[in-house]
């Protein structure tokens, strides 16, 4: 029978809010567990990601692979990480204090309120400027990028795969509002690859929720018409909140496409 879970906590904290506020450390998320901040299917569910984030430099990550909740071995491992780092329990006061505040305001966007700004500068923006965030080399973990601070602190660095880090932020954060401001980044770039992969990612914000914002229309009105972001902007947007250059482009497209088919039509 697996040991009884630790209590040692008022409340646990849930893993989707901690994914999105700290770049957490392996024995972060065991002393998480050890002392009730997590319950073991978090503290499961952080490792993996965490695993995803890093890929082949998972370190100690890659330790809770072959876990899963119910586990005996689980206990063992996170006290065992725990007492690797004799400063592991202050990623869990700020966290407490955020996710705190986020309770009492009730809003959805609660991974983004009520952040002391030095733990946010320390164990998310500073992580995310050093690297220690996600795999910069591998395109695979790219795609699973959540958090929009490793989005800028990238481009701060002008890593390589930068657009795909923001393909990957527009398939996986649940708020349009983060993501665009760095599709439009990657729109203004100078660099040709950049800018398709700005244009790709405003797709999947386009089809996936269903909106865009002005900066982003603009930056787009320069680049080549007939791409994947016309498309699905026309396709999953309201038409309505879409600029006459747009209509214009879709309009004349539909009107050529009719015109072909009637010639069509009449040549047979």
């Amino acid at each position: 029978m697996p040991p009884a879970e630790p209590h040692a906590a008022p409340f646990h904290i849930p893993a989707e809010f901690v994914r999105y506020a700290v770049a957490v450390e392996p024995a972060e998320v065991g002393w998480g567990y050890a002392n009730g901040r997590l319950s073991a299917e978090d503290a499961v569910r952080l490792a993996f990601l965490r695993r995803c984030d890093l890929r082949e430099r998972a370190g100690d990550f890659a330790l809770f692979e072959a876990l899963v909740p119910s586990s005996p071995e689980l206990d063992v491992l996170c006290r065992r990480l725990a007492r690797s780092q004799d400063d592991a329990h202050r990623v869990w006061d700020h966290l407490a204090l955020n996710w705190s505040c986020s309770r009492a305001d009730g809003e959805a966007d609660h991974h983004l309120l009520g952040a002391p700004a030095a733990g946010r500068e320390e164990f998310l923006v500073g992580r995310a400027a050093s690297g220690q965030g996600m795999n910069w080399q591998n395109s695979s973990a790219l795609l699973g990028t959540d958090r929009p601070e490793e989005v800028d602190a990238a481009f701060d660095r002008e890593e390589h795969l930068v657009g795909v880090a923001v393909i990957g932020l527009a398939l996986n954060h649940p708020d349009a509002h983060a993501i665009l401001p760095r599709v439009a980044r990657a729109l203004e770039s100078t660099d040709a690859e950049l800018r398709h992969q700005g244009r790709v990612a405003l797709a999947h914000v386009a089809r996936l929720h269903r909106t865009v914002d002005g900066r982003c229309l603009e930056l787009l009105r320069s680049q080549p018409r007939g791409n994947e972001a016309d498309d699905d902007l026309w396709s999953y947007v309201p038409h309505r909140r879409l600029p006459l250059w747009l209509w214009r482009h879709h309009l004349a497209e539909r009107l050529v496409r009719l015109l072909r088919g009637r010639m069509a039509r009449l040549k047979s």
